[in-house]
């Protein structure tokens, strides 16, 4: 094959390779979703495999590239290559089921391992090792290959944005795994002609220099400028979803700004690193002026563009320090090897550290504290704070500098009123930007003001009271004059009024004058025992809806939630309004399926993840396990109220092809300040039936409406589902 074909071929390939890595993650994160509650801590866990993988193909391209001969290592990659086919296409190994409680880490990282483990170790070795075999290939770019990164890159970004937009609204999941398989098939031809390209292929002829030689202090520069970013992905992800707006699928706009980042930081065209490290310092001042005025700001979109501008600034500033100071060809896969280190470290530091040893999502603000270093330092020493080795004079002024600006931070925190917050965040950041040339005090300033201020509860109105963090995501429990509230991520999730007067009423969604009520008015008319399965706990608030032999399943996946639920100190629901009950820990759609077809007279399900919805709970395989479920003349009533999301169509294509009657009430309750009635939500609640005449006593009843049935909606499956077609933006 002549020189002109080396380019597109080798590109071709890359690309291919990168394209495949980005496709495969959500396919296989969507196939889990399932199992373990819908949980958004099972994308962060994903991210760890994927990257763990990723470390130990980028070592195996390293190892290979220095022991075998050209020939011998695409001989070896293209056997392995075709030997991991044996577990595609892609699936879950029949039986696999999650842990009740803790564990679900260790079995989801397990289940990866047998399913994609393989495919997915020798897919990603692509990079550094094609970019290896080009060196030798006597092209005139052979001896700077690392262009071809950033093709490697624009591959996985088309993957990432075109799975959402294009692969999952088109392809069930089946379809989805045969066409990868097809790719990854054509992917062994395209290796197989690189292959054939270096199979005598020599070390390119790079002039020896000192960048050749690279010492440990290097190697840890490198670790620490890839591991940044990669916390901050996972940190800034978390954050958002957990204080600001909990977004569906708003991961993927994270993870597209670090390809970016890297895209642009290798490509032909380097960044200017200094202009970089003044913009980044401007923004860590307003980030640091957003999470001191944090508890005050109302406005959503503004704080999560600063956010993420911040996270570019960031991502690019560390990326453009090391496509700086990278190596000759000649260390190419070491060098690739080392920032996969850094990119796992920071995974595993987000992902599975973090949430056992913070209460909330510090570890975002700690990245960002990380970044001060990069911005003084650079690529090189910034692990030293030079600014304490200059003269004693120099040493005493900075230590002012230093003993001002953490008295401004520790004020301002202690003193909490909106003028000293303000007034504090204002002489903050006007301190940060005079004293920015000074590298120690910068950074020790920053860091103190991100630990003081970090992630802000954007309810500070409220008295936190209680808090937790697992692998389900951050659970807070504020309390506000005569009322205690669970929050699941930023979307409330349960109250309760504590004066004795009330205290029995349900309140939320779930108050009198909504459709709950409704639901069990109609439920009560009814004679002999009643058995409810209520699939999500919240604080309980449906018990207090009791009758003679009325008991109550509640299925709940999350532990602190029972934790909470259960504890009359919080919520006293389950304790004082005496309904007899069982809780079931674990998936609601995995435990209800255990239970007796026929048992339920009533399925009530409101689970939720923080505003993010558990598809698997609502498709029409679901909707089939819980009609078996129900007895006869039974009933289920859904919770379809939602920041983002029209359920609405969503529900009406899986009534069409399974049959089954449905009614939708809108409930928006007047409310009294000062009084229960002051915390009752208005609500958008669905009921369904096998049978219509079941429903006939709803349409007696107020606002309650069929649905529009004319809709083109594709029903959502457990193969099949676009959740793009549900947005309120889109509708």
């Amino acid at each position: 094959m002549n020189n002109r074909a080396l380019l597109p071929v080798f590109a071709a390939t890359l690309f291919l390779s990168a394209f495949l890595i980005f496709a495969v993650q959500p396919m296989v994160s969507k196939m889990l979703l399932p199992l373990l509650g819908g949980s958004p801590s099972v994308w962060n866990t994903a991210m760890v495999f994927f990257q763990a993988m990723l470390l130990a193909g980028y070592a195996y391209a390293h190892l290979i590239a220095r022991v075998l001969p050209p020939k011998f290592q695409a001989l070896l990659h293209i056997v392995l290559l075709c030997t991991f086919t044996v577990v595609l296409p892609l699936s879950i190994p029949p039986g696999a089921t999650p842990p009740d409680g803790d564990g679900q880490e260790i079995w989801q990282l397990g289940t990866m391992l047998t399913c994609i483990g393989g495919p997915f170790f020798i897919l990603a070795a692509s990079a550094p090792l094609f970019q290896h075999w080009f060196a030798l290939g006597g092209h005139k770019d052979a001896a700077n290959p690392y262009f071809l990164y950033a093709v490697s890159n624009a591959g996985s970004m088309i993957a990432l944005l075109g799975y959402p937009f294009i692969f999952e609204p088109l392809l069930t999941l089946p379809q989805q795994t045969g066409g990868w398989l097809d790719l990854y098939m054509m992917l062994i031809v395209l290796v197989a002609a690189c292959g054939f390209i270096v199979r005598n292929g020599t070390k390119p002829a790079i002039a020896m220099n000192d960048n050749t030689y690279i010492t440990w202090s290097t190697r840890l520069t490198w670790t620490l400028l890839a591991f940044i970013p990669s916390s901050l992905m996972l940190g800034v992800t978390t954050m958002i979803t957990t204080d600001i707006a909990s977004v569906p699928l708003f991961w993927i706009i994270p993870l597209a700004i670090y390809l970016v980042t890297f895209i642009i930081a290798f490509s032909n065209k380097p960044v200017n690193v200094p202009l970089l490290r003044k913009i980044t310092t401007y923004i860590l001042c307003l980030i640091i002026c957003l999470f001191m005025l944090g508890g005050f700001i109302t406005l959503k979109i503004p704080a999560i563009a600063l956010h993420l501008l911040a996270f570019f600034a960031c991502a690019l500033l560390c990326h453009g320090e090391l496509a700086q100071s990278k190596p000759s060809a000649l260390r190419l896969t070491e060098y690739f090897l080392i920032i996969s280190l850094g990119g796992v470290l920071g995974g595993v530091f987000n992902a599975l550290i973090a949430p056992q040893i913070f209460p909330t999502p510090l570890e975002y603000s700690l990245s960002l504290a990380l970044v001060a270093f990069v911005i003084w330092a650079g690529p090189i020493m910034f692990a030293v704070i030079n600014g304490f080795k200059q003269s004693n004079n120099c040493l005493v002024r900075n230590s002012v500098v230093v003993m001002i600006g953490v008295a401004l931070c520790l004020v301002t925190y202690m003193i909490d009123t909106k003028f000293i917050q303000a007034v504090g965040a204002i002489y903050v950041c006007g301190f940060l930007l005079a004293t920015a040339r000074r590298s120690g005090p910068f950074v020790i300033i920053c860091f103190v003001a991100m630990m003081c201020f970090q992630s802000p509860n954007w309810s500070s109105n409220k008295e936190l009271i209680g808090r937790d963090r697992n692998y389900f995501g951050v659970i807070k429990i504020f309390a506000k004059q005569d009322a205690h509230f669970l929050f699941h991520g930023t979307t409330l999730h349960g109250a309760q009024w504590q004066t004795d007067k009330n205290k029995y009423t349900p309140v939320t969604y779930y108050n009198p004058k909504g459709p709950t009520k409704d639901v069990f008015d109609e439920l009560s008319k009814r004679k002999g025992k009643q058995e409810v399965a209520a699939i999500g706990l919240g604080v309980g608030s449906i018990a207090c809806y009791s009758a003679p032999n009325r008991h109550f399943d509640f299925f709940e996946i999350d532990e602190d939630v029972v934790k909470y639920a259960e504890d009359p100190k919080y919520f006293s629901y389950l304790s004082d309004c005496k309904s007899p009950y069982n809780i079931i820990l674990g998936d609601g759609r995995l435990k209800i399926s255990r239970q007796p077809d026929g048992k339920y007279d009533l399925i009530f399900l409101d689970a939720f993840s923080s505003d993010n919805i558990p598809i698997h709970l609502l498709t029409k395989e679901a909707f089939e396990l819980y009609l078996g479920k129900l007895a006869p003349d039974g009933i289920i009533a859904i919770n379809i109220s939602n920041r983002y999301l029209d359920l609405k169509p969503v529900l009406t294509a899986i009534s069409k092809e399974l049959g089954f009657a449905i009614r939708l009430k809108n409930s928006q309750p007047a409310s009294t300040k000062g009084e229960v009635s002051e915390l009752f939500a208005g609500s958008i609640f669905a009921v369904i039936a096998k049978d219509p005449e079941t429903l006939t006593a709803f349409n007696k009843k107020t606002n309650w409406k069929a649905l529009d049935r004319n809709v083109t909606m594709r029903a959502w499956t457990d193969d099949y589902a676009n959740i793009l077609t549900s947005f309120f933006i889109l509708q």
